[in-house]
């Protein structure tokens, strides 16, 4: 069997798909300027993603082409995080429910204009009503006789945050109730609209509002009504589940094609969320590589004698050490996760609690990352010129896309622990922290022990029981990535540098963990104490295999253009202030 090398484990996809990427996300032609205003940025970001579209090639193949579609959103999360809220969109939710659900020639118009960039895709779901709680959306579709008309009842019904608020053409997916020509309340459809025409107008029936200035990101967010959008009879995203009379009766082909019917709706979504979390993955190993470079040059003046660099710093090393060990381990788990979307039935509910727990166990890692990166670089840390504060943004963007992340993580959390019933918990057996084995074992046991301690909240259906599992739910979310995540890289531990991250992903998940082992009788005080030792002397180790890992993440330090990269940091701030392009 071939080995596979270290920067093969953490690229996902080709190297030359991802060198082109990162040429045509780093044209200077689109950077970002401090004379730019909010306006000026969310007009520029439109600008570049149509040259991305222009580059790249076909926007539906790309939506389809998985490796392709996350390279897409890793590269425009490290190099262009203006471009970000609109990729999302215009690739994945709407030229990919254009591509999977509905036939081609009907798509095809529609893919033509996404493909060439004279249209711009987003998708409208969230409603003030029901947030991202879309199977209780108000926005309704009815029949007319040929095609149909989409309205908004009442206020709380409105479309809240797509970004539409630019006036450029548009190709929309609405997400409306469709009660058919019987009265009866079919459920969520999916509609094809062009919401802006190619003036960007508003559309005959629609009005857009909008949203104010946003501190982190910058999009142009909306709020969206309907009074009467007529849209086409063949605008109707059915996925062949279904038909639809000339009375505007809808049939279903079987049972089972009504039970499928929402989660095909929404399939691009776990796709979606798979290509946010690989982004922030992406942002997180950025972050890392920027820090920890300037770590390693830093010298800090202790004392008249002494200046060690910084990154022998206890408090710096500890802490961007463990979170790179913690970065690579969700890397690896992310790249196994995005191989088995590419071959998966986006309707299962397997695969849709994967997408989730992984978004869940990802996310809100990489913004601690990102926010530890950011504060370890001190100054520095605070200037969109070395990259890292702009990655806050991308991060609460991603993580607070659907509401709060925790609400995935909940609830694809309980659904485990229905699928985890039949697993015993573990006897209360003392295990070392040193043994490699043991330390799976540990994680092991961590999981089936949560999933039981579940089991009560779980045989009532009860309001107070949905709320109290929420808890265990969320640790067993975590739980579970943490210990698949740990056989992956065990799997991989032949690498040297795998090797050093795992001792240091596993040990500091024990001592993170240490009380609730304790208390269940898996470590005693003399295996925690083993633990925090064994703790400093695997982020020793991993110091060691810095440089190879952060090789492995196959960044340029000239596309990256982060004064703190340079060995000459004053000349690098003073080229910024003499170069007209910066300015």
């Amino acid at each position: 069997m071939e080995r596979t090398s270290l920067a093969e484990l953490i690229r996902h996809g080709s190297p030359e798909m991802h060198r082109q990427l990162q040429e045509i996300l780093s044209n200077p032609d689109f950077a970002v300027t401090e004379q730019q205003s909010q306006e000026q940025r969310r007009a520029n970001a439109y600008d570049q993603l149509k040259y991305l579209v222009s580059k790249f090639g076909s926007t539906s193949t790309t939506a389809t082409d998985l490796p392709a579609l996350f390279a897409v959103f890793d590269w425009s999360a490290v190099l262009a995080t203006d471009l970000v809220p609109l990729i999302s969109g215009h690739y994945n939710l709407v030229s990919g429910s254009l591509s999977t659900l509905t036939d081609s020639d009907t798509a095809a118009p529609y893919l033509q204009d996404l493909d060439n960039g004279s249209s711009i895709g987003v998708i409208l779901l969230t409603e003030y009503g029901c947030g991202s709680n879309i199977q209780f959306m108000q926005t309704t579709a009815t029949w007319d006789g040929d095609g149909f008309v989409i309205n908004t009842p009442n206020p709380r019904a409105r479309k809240f945050m797509p970004s539409v608020g630019i006036p450029v053409s548009r190709v929309c997916i609405v997400a409306a109730r469709f009660v058919d020509g019987a009265g009866v309340d079919q459920g969520v459809h999916l509609f094809t609209a062009r919401l802006r025409d190619a003036d960007g107008e508003p559309a005959p029936g629609v009005t857009i509002t909008q949203l104010d200035h946003q501190p982190l990101v910058v999009m142009d967010n909306a709020i969206i009504s309907f009074d009467n959008l007529r849209v086409d009879r063949a605008a109707w995203l059915s996925n062949d589940l279904a038909t639809i009379d000339d009375n505007g009766v809808l049939t279903w082909r079987d049972e089972d094609s009504r039970r499928r019917s929402f989660p095909s709706a929404i399939s691009q979504l776990t796709v979606g969320r798979m290509a946010l979390a690989s982004c922030l993955n992406a942002s997180a190993r950025a972050a890392l590589y920027i820090a920890l470079n300037y770590a390693t040059k830093r010298v800090v003046p202790m004392t008249a004698v002494d200046h060690p660099l910084m990154v022998d710093i206890p408090h710096v090393r500890d802490t961007l050490l463990t979170d790179l060990a913690g970065t690579v381990a969700r890397t690896i788990y992310g790249n196994e996760v995005k191989t088995m979307l590419a071959g998966s039935d986006l309707t299962d509910r397997d695969t849709v609690v994967t997408a989730m727990l992984a978004k869940y166990f990802i996310q809100l890692h990489a913004l601690d990352t990102v926010t530890h990166c950011r504060i370890k670089m001190g100054a520095q840390g605070m200037f969109s010129a070395n990259r890292i504060a702009n990655y806050l943004g991308v991060c609460h963007a991603a993580i607070t896309g659907e509401g709060d992340c925790a609400v995935l993580g909940s609830v694809a959390g309980r659904a485990l622990a229905k699928q985890l019933l039949a697993t015993p918990p573990p006897a209360p057996v003392l295990h070392d922290p040193a043994d490699t084995g043991d330390r799976v074992r540990l994680l092991s046991a961590r999981t089936a022990t949560i999933a039981h301690e579940a089991r009560p909240h779980l045989e009532t259906p009860g309001l107070e029981d949905r709320l109290a599992v929420i808890p265990h739910a969320l640790d067993l979310a975590d739980a579970y990535c943490a210990e698949a995540a740990l056989r992956l890289l065990d799997r991989h531990a032949e690498l040297p540098e795998i090797a050093a991250v795992r001792d240091v992903f596993a040990l500091h998940y024990l001592d993170q963990h240490a009380t609730w082992y304790l208390t269940h009788g898996l470590l005693d005080i003399a295996g925690v104490e083993k633990t925090k030792q064994g703790l400093r002397r695997a982020i020793d180790h991993l110091a060691a295999n810095l440089p190879a890992l952060l090789d492995a993440f196959e960044f340029d330090d000239e596309i990256l253009d982060a004064p703190v990269l340079s060995d000459d940091l004053p000349g690098a701030w003073n080229a910024r202030f003499t170069e007209p392009s910066r300015r």
